[in-house]
């Protein structure tokens, strides 16, 4: 079964980073949307079975459009790669129903081992927040 992945962000070169990072892992169909309402019309039409979501973006931010997601989608895995590293932010995110949260500062080969962990769960169907929203 071909796995599916929708990226948004509303910078190209963060976009096309996740999604050289899916592309080795084998995800068969990677989308993306440049901010938050692009992605809820995508995910209305398409929905994908993990999105990779900003929070600062224009138009909707990843919070508005994580809430937006959550009323009509209950189990799309949802990661919020984001630069924003404020634990309230990350508690607001939780209670949103996000299931991930990795800071796209970290080193390009601890995002690359986070996101393998995760979509190894995605695939084992298995949503575990983790221990450490900053891992």
């Amino acid at each position: 079964m071909a796995q599916t992945a929708l990226v948004v962000d509303d910078s190209e070169i963060a976009r096309a980073f996740i999604m050289d990072i899916l592309q080795r892992h084998e995800f068969e169909l990677i989308m993306e949307a440049e901010n938050g309402a692009q992605c809820v019309e995508i995910v209305r039409r398409n929905p994908p079975d993990v999105i990779f979501l900003d929070i600062e973006m224009p138009v909707m931010n990843g919070i508005e459009a994580l809430r937006a997601i959550r009323r009509f989608h209950k189990h799309i895995t949802i990661v919020m790669m984001t630069a924003v590293a404020d634990t309230e932010v990350v508690k607001e995110c939780k209670q949103h129903g996000t299931d991930y949260y990795i800071l796209k500062d970290l080193p390009e080969d601890k995002i690359d081992q986070r996101i393998g962990q995760i979509l190894g769960r995605v695939r084992g169907h298995s949503q575990v927040w983790p221990r450490s929203p900053y891992r």
